[in-house]
């Protein structure tokens, strides 16, 4: 980022310097701010700028490449903030699947224009950093995204009422059904503990391994375990 080359006089203290002023409020907003905004926001000194004035110095802000200008949204006047349009679109993104998942499709109509071209591409980055999730796809439904990893309940639960359905049409009741599933997956787990406890730790395979190379003759060592 290009060094901050503040139009202000030298010497001039933090409290009464308009570009570090203006600064503060930005970095403290979640989200970018108009111009009136921000006004409102600075301190009684700064606050007593005219709107031109503001302007003004935000403009010499963004040509350092200090701030950045966004386009305007519900309102006549252009928006600024301390960080680009990229972090803006992922709040967004957030924001947008903060109630629950959602395709694409849905996901990109919540988001306002000015986002759309760079959501697709910061929703990837989102997924590849983790802070976004994919969720597989159910049935005839398309991908979806959200904020929190997706729940297998919730995939079993919609999965369960399929084979209930088609089940109860061969003439079994959902009482003796869900019986049914809870003793299967009862049976499951003795039937995965069994096959732990039968099976040598890998310390012990490789103990047996390295005593059948050393002495052929040796009996087998898990044997003798």
């Amino acid at each position: 980022m290009t060094q901050v080359i503040d139009q202000s006089p030298l010497g001039a203290p933090a409290e009464t310097d308009p570009a570090a002023a203006l600064r503060r409020v930005l970095a403290a907003s979640p989200e970018p701010l108009t111009l009136s905004k921000i006004r409102a926001a600075l301190p009684p000194p700064q606050r007593r700028m005219s709107l031109e004035e503001l302007a003004e110095t935000l403009r010499r802000q963004v040509a350092a490449n200090v701030l950045y200008q966004y386009p305007r949204y519900r309102s006549q006047q252009d928006r600024y903030w301390d960080r680009p349009m990229a972090v803006h679109v992922a709040a967004l993104l957030h924001q947008a699947l903060e109630q629950g998942a959602l395709p694409w499709s849905e996901l990109r109509r919540k988001l306002p224009a000015y986002a759309h071209p760079q959501a697709e591409e910061v929703l990837q980055q989102q997924l590849a950093q983790g802070t976004l999730y994919r969720y597989p796809r159910a049935g005839r439904g398309g991908e979806r995204f959200g904020v929190r990893p997706p729940d297998p309940k919730d995939f079993l639960r919609t999965e369960l009422s399929g084979v209930f359905e088609r089940l109860e049409k061969l003439g079994f009741n959902q009482a003796a059904l869900r019986e049914a599933a809870i003793e299967l997956l009862h049976d499951e787990e003795w039937s995965s503990a069994s096959r732990s406890e039968s099976e040598p730790s890998p310390e012990i395979g490789a103990l047996a391994e390295q005593q059948a190379e050393t002495h052929p003759e040796a009996p087998d060592a898990v044997s003798q375990m």
